[in-house]
């Protein structure tokens, strides 16, 4: 679907575009940018994981037991809760059930969870390794999110478009 979006004919005649396809394109990018942004929060979070036990080893601190490490994660995964800039307001926090198990899968392709639940187990280069390829996943989808959010813009502004000249009105909504 993500080929779709990005085709430029997907923006092509917006003008032209029916009011009801003009939102429901909107509606399947704002699927797809919640999709793209749990995927995004999941590998983020796998990587302030695997930096936390690489700044532990740095440091020469000993493996904390699980009780620890519990205490520890609200610090951990807190230092990276919001990115720079304004944002956008999210229209959902997760997409759907079947979604989700996708997107954890093409996460679990780099980095299982039987991983995540034994870093300190693992090699400095597994770490290393794990912490690349988790980046460049996140770089990709980053990169992904902000293509999209070009699409969500002209669609938002042919949408602005057509109220400012009365083409449509809130009150088609209420009906």
């Amino acid at each position: 679907m993500m080929d779709e979006v990005f085709d430029p004919a997907y923006v092509a005649g917006l003008p032209e575009l029916p009011l009801a396809s003009l939102r429901a394109k909107r509606d399947r990018c704002s699927e797809l940018e919640t999709e793209l942004s749990y995927l995004r929060r999941l590998a983020q979070a796998r990587i302030d994981l695997i930096t936390a036990e690489s700044e532990r080893r740095r440091h020469g601190l000993s493996v904390p037991g699980p009780e620890v490490l519990v205490e520890q994660l609200s610090h951990i995964l807190g230092e990276h809760a919001r990115g720079e800039g304004p944002g956008r307001l999210p229209v959902l926090l997760a997409p759907a059930e079947g979604v989700q198990e996708r997107l954890a899968a093409r996460l679990d392709a780099i980095c299982s969870s039987d991983q995540l639940g034994s870093l300190g187990e693992l090699s400095s280069s597994q770490l290393e390794e794990l912490l690349a390829n988790l980046s460049s996943l996140e770089r990709e989808v980053s990169a992904e999110r902000r293509n999209l959010h070009a699409v969500q813009d002209k669609l938002q502004e042919e949408l602005v478009r057509r109220y400012r000249s009365g083409e449509a009105t809130v009150d088609a909504l209420l009906t």
